[in-house]
C-alpha cells in the first residue's frame, strides 16, 4: 500500500513537470504568435522577403531579433496600413503600439531565459485548481438511471474500491456515456464537464480510469488524432465516441442518441484519412461550445459551399472554415462563397500562427471582414482555462 501510494506521488509529480513544461512551451508560442501576427500587420511584406531567406523566421528569432526587426520598421511612413500617418490619435496608437511591442518582448525574453522551472510541488494545486463549483455546468442535476440486468456485467467496478469511491466512479461513467450519447467527442471536453460536476480536475487518474473503465468494457472507442502544427512534436487530441454495444446500452438507459461530431465527419469528410483536419475541426467545436458557442459540424447548406461548422451565439451564426493543408484555392473561391455564407464575412481557423497571417491575406481580398484563429493558438488558451463569454477569435477585421 505504501509503495502503490510512493508510486502515485511519483505520477503526480512527473505530471505535474510535464505540466509546467507544456505551459511554458505554449505560453513561448503565443508570446511568439502575438508578435508574428503584429509583425505580419505592420511589414507583412518585409517578413515575407526575410522568410524567403531564412523558412525558419520569425519563429525561431530570439528577442534581440525581434527587436532589431521592429526597430527596422517606419512607424510613421506614407504605407498602408496601420503605419500610415494620420494625426494626433494615429500617433497615439503607434505609441501604444511600441509600448504593447515592447512588453511582449520583455516577457518573451524572460519566459526563455526561466525555461522549463518545476515549481515547488505546494504550487501545483494552485495552476490546476477545480473547475468551477460542483455541481454547476452541463451535467448539473444528473442523476445515473438504473442499470438493467442485462447489463450489469458490463458495470463492474474493482474490488478495492469502497463503496462511496465506487459509487462515485459509476456516477462518472454514467457522465461521459451521455456525453457521448448527446455527440461530444473530445476527452479533454467531456472531462471538464465531468469534472465540473464531481468536483475533479479534468486530468486527474479518477477521469482517466472512467475513460479506461468505459473502454475495457467495450462500450466505448477511444483513439488519439495528431496533427503537427508547429516544431518536431506533433499536437494530439484524445477522442472517443459510442460502440455499437455503447449505444444500444445508453438506449436502454431511456438516453437518445445523436450521431456525433467525430462520427459526422468520419462518415461526410474522410475523418479517418484526413486525421489532422479532424483533430483542427473538434478541437475548435470544443473551444467553440466552453466560451458558449452552439456548434453544428458539417452544416448542410444550400450551393457549392461546404463549411466545415457553423457557431451559433444569441443572434450570431457564422459558418466557419478550417484551413490544415494547401492554401491554394482557385480564385479565392473558397473563402468567397464562405464570405457569401456569412453575409460578407469570412470566418476560418488555421493550422498556426504564420498560415493564419498568410490565409487573413488572402482572405482580405474575398472579404472586407472576417474573423481568424488557429490551432496553435486555440491549444495555447487551454480548454480547462476557458469560459462562457471569452473571445473565440484571435483576430478580426
Amino acid at each position: 500500500m505504501v509503495d502503490d501510494l510512493r508510486l502515485r506521488m511519483l505520477d503526480d509529480l512527473l505530471a505535474a513537470e510535464r505540466n509546467f513544461r507544456d505551459l511554458a512551451e505554449r505560453k513561448v508560442r503565443a508570446l511568439t504568435g502575438v508578435l508574428t501576427e503584429l509583425a505580419y500587420r505592420l511589414a507583412g511584406e518585409k517578413l515575407e522577403q526575410m522568410r524567403q531567406l531564412d523558412p525558419s523566421a520569425p519563429s525561431s528569432w530570439k528577442p534581440e531579433e525581434w527587436r532589431s526587426f521592429f526597430l527596422s520598421i517606419s512607424l510613421t511612413s506614407q504605407g498602408e496600413g496601420w503605419g500610415k500617418a494620420n494625426g494626433s490619435g494615429q500617433a497615439a496608437e503607434i505609441a501604444a503600439l511600441q509600448a504593447k511591442i515592447a512588453a511582449l518582448e520583455r516577457e518573451l525574453a524572460r519566459v526563455r531565459e526561466r525555461g522549463y522551472e518545476v515549481p515547488p510541488v505546494e504550487r501545483v494545486a494552485q495552476v490546476n485548481p477545480l473547475l468551477v463549483s460542483a455541481g454547476e455546468g452541463r451535467l448539473a442535476g444528473f442523476t445515473l438511471p438504473k442499470i438493467p440486468k442485462a447489463w450489469e456485467h458490463r458495470w463492474q467496478v474493482r474490488a478495492e474500491m469502497s463503496k462511496a469511491d465506487a459509487e462515485l466512479h459509476l456516477k462518472r461513467r454514467g457522465m461521459v456515456l451521455k456525453c457521448l450519447a448527446e455527440g461530444l467527442s473530445v476527452q479533454v471536453e467531456i472531462g471538464r464537464y465531468v469534472g465540473d460536476a464531481t468536483g475533479a480536475q479534468y486530468r486527474s487518474g479518477a477521469i482517466r480510469r472512467v475513460f479506461e473503465a468505459l473502454e475495457e468494457s467495450g462500450l466505448i472507442v477511444r483513439q488519439t488524432l495528431t496533427l503537427q502544427v508547429t516544431g518536431s512534436l506533433p499536437t494530439r487530441l484524445a477522442v472517443a465516441r459510442l460502440s455499437e454495444e455503447g449505444k444500444r446500452f445508453c438506449r436502454a438507459l431511456g438516453w437518445p442518441v445523436v450521431e456525433s461530431d467525430w462520427e459526422r465527419l468520419i462518415r461526410l469528410h474522410e475523418g479517418e484519412k484526413q486525421e489532422g483536419h479532424t483533430l483542427a475541426v473538434l478541437l475548435f467545436a470544443s473551444a467553440a461550445r466552453l466560451r458558449g458557442w452552439t456548434v453544428e459540424v458539417l452544416p448542410e447548406v444550400n450551393g457549392n459551399a461546404r463549411p466545415d461548422l457553423v457557431i451559433t451565439r444569441g443572434e450570431q451564426r457564422l459558418y466557419v472554415e478550417v484551413e490544415t493543408g494547401t492554401r491554394l484555392h482557385e480564385g479565392n473561391a473558397k473563402w468567397r462563397m464562405n464570405a457569401e455564407l456569412n453575409g460578407g464575412r469570412v470566418a476560418l481557423v488555421a493550422r498556426n500562427v504564420e498560415e493564419r497571417g498568410v490565409l487573413v491575406a488572402d482572405c482580405r481580398h474575398a472579404a472586407e471582414h472576417g474573423h481568424a484563429t488557429d490551432v496553435e493558438t486555440l491549444i495555447a488558451g487551454r480548454l480547462v482555462a476557458v469560459s462562457e463569454g471569452d473571445p473565440l477569435w484571435a483576430e478580426e477585421w
